[in-house]
């Protein structure tokens, strides 16, 4: 089989996951599909287009797709998906996953509570707060040196 293209029909329901192991090119587009996106995809090891746009399938994109390595063409836009662009897909531009509010990571926007790395807002805020701490501990305690009468008594003395 060269192409196994069900695009633009009405088919509803959850898409079947021994759909066509053997297809490079699955075009799923412009249906009614719901659900999650069956993991078994992630086994069409000679996949090179996959076209699951303007569907209602929810849930995660699978992590195994990033088994994938032969996609040229990828494509969810318009759907209810959530959760992190697996890394083999990122390489996808931001249009082919739009539409979904709950997809996060390159290319789209950062995932929430994800900092980049160590260096965070809280981390910011608590390095901020520490310096304006440290500044006027050391300033009062500085002049508290300087300008105590009982210390500098006894700094005259040694």
């Amino acid at each position: 089989m060269i192409a196994l293209d069900l695009s633009g029909n009405r088919f509803s329901g959850p898409i079947p996951s021994c759909i066509a192991h053997d297809a490079p090119h699955l075009d799923l587009s412009n249906n009614s599909f719901s659900g999650e996106i069956p993991d078994s995809i992630a086994n069409m090891v000679y996949l090179n287009v996959l076209n699951l746009e303007y569907n209602q399938l929810g849930g995660q994109i699978p992590e195994r797709f990033n088994a994938l390595r032969r996609l040229t063409a990828f494509s969810v836009a318009d759907n209810l998906l959530s959760g992190p662009v697996p890394a083999l897909l990122r390489k996808f531009p931001a249009s082919h996953f739009a539409g979904n509010q709950g997809l996060c990571g390159a290319p789209l926007d950062e995932c929430p509570g994800k900092g980049r790395g160590w260096i965070n807002n809280e981390s910011s805020i608590g390095a901020a707060v520490g310096f304006v701490v440290g500044f006027v501990a050391a300033f009062y305690s500085l002049h508290w040196v300087v300008f105590s009468t009982r210390l500098r008594a006894y700094g005259f003395r040694v």
